[in-house]
Order: C-alpha cells, then sequence, then structure tokens
C-alpha cells in the first residue's frame, strides 16, 4: 500500500474505503510530490479546517458517496477515473487560460473525462458543494407539487438528479453540450432512480429546444461564463420561463479557469444582465471558496420572471480573449 494510503487508513478517514480506492490508485500514477503534498494535507488540513469551524468528516463523507457514484456510473476501475481525473489536471496545468469556445468543445466538453470531472468536482470543490446546496435551498422552498425544471449545463446530471429526488412528482430536463455529459447523466438518473421523469439531451443553451413560458424553475449553475454570447443565453432564459417562473443561476467572478470565455468583476454585472433579460434579481449574494481548483470567488442569483416579453437582445460581438460583462454592455444612451 502506498504510504499516503497507510497514513489515510490509520486516521479517522479509514472508513471511507471508496475514497482509500481512489487515493491508492493515484499513486500509482503521481509523482513523488504530488503524494507527499497529499500526505501532508491528510496529516495537518483536519486540525487546520477545525479551526475554521468546518466539519472534515462530513466532507470526506460526502466525498465517499460521490466516488461510490462515480465508480457506480462508469463501472470503472478505480484507477481509471484517477487516470480521467488527471488527464484534466494536466490540461489546467498546460492552459491556465480562457479557451476559445471551439476549442473547449474539442479539448474538455468531447473529452470522456469532463462529466467525470464535473461530477467529481463535488467531492474536490467547495464551491460546488455549495452551489448544490443553494439550489437544493431555493428548491425546498417551493411548494408547489408539481414543476418541470431544467438543468442547463447539466454535466455529469447531479443537480437535476437531486432536486427531482427531492420533488417526486417533478419533471426534468438536461441540456448539455457535452454529448459525453448526456450519456453519463442519464446513467447517473438511473442510478438514482429518477431516470422516469428525466429526459436529457445534447444542445447549445443559446437555442434552448423548448417551447415558450413552459418551465417554471431554470438552474444554470456555471454555464455563463462558458458561453460566446451571454446575453443571448439569459434571453433564451427568459423565453421559456413561465411568468413568475425563477432562474437559479450562479457563476464565478474573476475567473481563470480553462473553457470560461467570461468573466465578471461585481454582482452588479450579473444583475445588469438579468435585468436587460426581463428576469428580475430576487437573491444576489457573493461568496468566496478555498480549495483545490477552484474559482476563489462566486456570485448566487436567484431571479424571477415577470409578465410581459421582453424585446430582442442585442447583437453580441464576442472575442476569443476574456472580458467584462458590465464593459460588453454599455447603458443605453439617453433619448
Amino acid at each position: 500500500m502506498a504510504f499516503e494510503a497507510r497514513l489515510f487508513s490509520k486516521t479517522r478517514f479509514n472508513q471511507y474505503q471508496h475514497c482509500l480506492g481512489l487515493i491508492e490508485a493515484n499513486a500509482r500514477l503521481a509523482p513523488l510530490w504530488e503524494r507527499i503534498c497529499l500526505a501532508l494535507y491528510i496529516r495537518v488540513g483536519p486540525p487546520l479546517a477545525k479551526l475554521f469551524g468546518v466539519d472534515v468528516y462530513s466532507m470526506w463523507q460526502r466525498a465517499d458517496q460521490i466516488v461510490a457514484d462515480v465508480l457506480a456510473v462508469t463501472q470503472s476501475e478505480p484507477e481509471e477515473i484517477a487516470r480521467l481525473l488527471r488527464r484534466y489536471i494536466r490540461l489546467r496545468r498546460e492552459r491556465d487560460d480562457h479557451l476559445p469556445f471551439d476549442e473547449a468543445c474539442e479539448r474538455i466538453y468531447d473529452q470522456s473525462f469532463y462529466p467525470v470531472v464535473t461530477h467529481f468536482t463535488y467531492a474536490l470543490q467547495p464551491s460546488a458543494t455549495a452551489r448544490l446546496n443553494f439550489v437544493k435551498e431555493v428548491v425546498g422552498s417551493i411548494f408547489a407539487r408539481q414543476a418541470s425544471v431544467a438543468d442547463l449545463g447539466c454535466g455529469s446530471g447531479v443537480i437535476l438528479s437531486e432536486i427531482l429526488k427531492m420533488k417526486p412528482l417533478w419533471t426534468g430536463h438536461g441540456l448539455d453540450i457535452s454529448h459525453e455529459a448526456v450519456k453519463y447523466a442519464r446513467r447517473l438518473a438511473a442510478h438514482k432512480r429518477v431516470a422516469d421523469r428525466t429526459s436529457f439531451r445534447a444542445g447549445n443553451v443559446t437555442h434552448l429546444p423548448y417551447a415558450d413560458e413552459s418551465l417554471n424553475l431554470i438552474i444554470a449553475s456555471e454555464i455563463i461564463e462558458h458561453m460566446p454570447e451571454p446575453e443571448i443565453v439569459v434571453g433564451e432564459i427568459r423565453r421559456v420561463l413561465k411568468p413568475g417562473g425563477q432562474l437559479i443561476l450562479t457563476m464565478p467572478l474573476e475567473s481563470h479557469t480553462p473553457g470560461h470565455i467570461h468573466t465578471l468583476s461585481s454582482l452588479e454585472d450579473l444583475q445588469f444582465l438579468c435585468e436587460r433579460a426581463g428576469l428580475k434579481i430576487r437573491r444576489l449574494e457573493p461568496h468566496w471558496h478555498f480549495g483545490f481548483g477552484d474559482d476563489r470567488r462566486h456570485v448566487f442569483a436567484l431571479a424571477e420572471a415577470g409578465n410581459g416579453r421582453p424585446g430582442a437582445p442585442r447583437d453580441f460581438v464576442s472575442p476569443d480573449a476574456v472580458h467584462s460583462l458590465s464593459t460588453a454592455y454599455p447603458e443605453p444612451e439617453a433619448a
């Protein structure tokens, strides 16, 4: 057994056997310096986290369940999962900047590691857990017995499956540009026993395949920053939301992640983008997160569709370079 796995097995974490198996598999692939860093984290991380009020054991319990789900959905051995995760880590090291959309599709979204990475973030990244908790909080406050919800850029399908587990009479739709993600999300929904109330399809969020005013709730978690035309995306969301329908939107601030074309510099940028499309902001919250491979700052928003249809979105010119949405959408000139 690798030294970091032996160290892990001698702590209170030894009950998390799926995590232990992944650590052991990663040891056969990782360079020595990475393994030493992991060993230091196992030894020093929990006491430090406790000082900041973090429940480390709940975090590892959640991670162990997620690793178990990943293994069940992929029907893979831990070493294959470790290989897939390391492919994405290598890409981040090589290109810690903003890939043009077509290149991001080729190098990330069309790859087999993509849905595994998006699923595994809920075990590794504090921001992913916070986003999921925010969605569950909002969904828990909605008392409608029946509703139709869409998760745009659904990735592995984690969020949609969690919503449908909470709401047994709701129906869900998942959309992602990645065919690999769609296949994975279908398998996860079957694993979570909600497949009979879900439909997943590949598509682009700039042309949503849903009828006007047909959805009660839309989740757009970490997708706006990936798209060349964010104003068109938000306009499409407004089109398919019923009057009074709600949008849960999350987005990183000042991101430097491959595949993120756009970034925000402030909460007001997002508020302006939504209100321009005819969506009224009900909640707008900044969040800070610290974790491996995580963007530090995020904004979480809850918006509502009013009555009446907004005008058509303005043309949007998107260079390959990242830019701030506040400068992309200047205030209209006074009449």
